[in-house]
């Protein structure tokens, strides 16, 4: 459980991400030269290049240790403010906090259109040891305006995944079979003891489960050539209600 107190009020589980507002170095090449970014990343990766391509506008910038080996594909040396493009800074620190993840052993899957990483090993195990219960976190980036500054948040969701002994994954209806409806229901706090509904499992993610995790993670590399670091602020999001 989190020892982070918070003050009494309505919290949501968005976290500032701050970055720091410098100059950094990039590849850049006009899209209309690169029309295919998914052709140039196969390039790259079967070059074996630890570089990453990303559209921004009519430029693509390309970004990483072995970014300039993207001289051959006709890029150009730039140096950038890092706050001016703030839509890239959403993948960055997409990327640097997957990043970062990944080198931990989470697992990552993309289904959807959404991510998730998942903890290398089982939170619980339900049936007698016949199932594993997979933790996982759903992370997106966002941003907004203030003071025509931009403003970085990280939204936290959490994910279960239920497995047998063999990694199959299960749907509600096979893990009926091994009748761990409820007990999985109460690994994940949506149920209480005697299979009664959980009026405060939103709190108790919170508390239990995602405070936690930002705290562990609270800093990161981005992807780039310089060492630039993201920190994720350890509170979340507080609401005001007006009167």
């Amino acid at each position: 459980m989190s020892g982070l107190p918070l003050d009494p009020g309505l919290y949501v589980n968005i976290f500032r991400v701050r970055l720091p507002d410098q100059r950094l170095s990039v590849m850049v090449a006009s899209f209309s030269d690169c029309p295919s970014l998914q052709e140039l990343r196969n390039e790259i990766d079967h070059a074996r290049w630890r570089t990453r391509v990303y559209r921004y506008g009519e430029y693509i910038f390309g970004y990483g240790p072995d970014m300039h080996q993207l001289g051959i594909k006709g890029f150009q040396p730039q140096e950038i403010r890092i706050l001016n493009h703030p839509k890239w800074c959403v993948r960055l620190i997409t990327e640097g906090l997957g990043d970062f993840l990944k080198q931990q052993g989470y697992r990552e899957l993309v289904s959807l259109g959404r991510t998730t990483f998942y903890e290398p090993q089982p939170y619980r195990t339900a049936a007698s040891g016949q199932l594993h219960v997979f933790r996982g976190y759903d992370l997106r980036t966002i941003y907004l305006w203030r003071e025509h500054h931009p403003i970085f948040g990280l939204i936290v969701d959490i994910r279960w995944e239920i497995q047998d002994s063999n990694g199959r994954r299960l749907d509600t209806a096979a893990i009926a079979q091994y009748n761990a409806v409820t007990e999985v229901a109460e690994i994940q706090e949506e149920y209480l003891p005697g299979n009664r509904i959980n009026p405060e499992v939103s709190r108790l993610r919170l508390q239990n489960h995602i405070l936690p995790f930002v705290r562990k993670h609270r800093e990161f590399e981005l992807p780039v050539s310089e060492n630039i670091k993201a920190t994720l602020e350890e509170k979340p999001l507080r609401i005001i209600l007006g009167v």
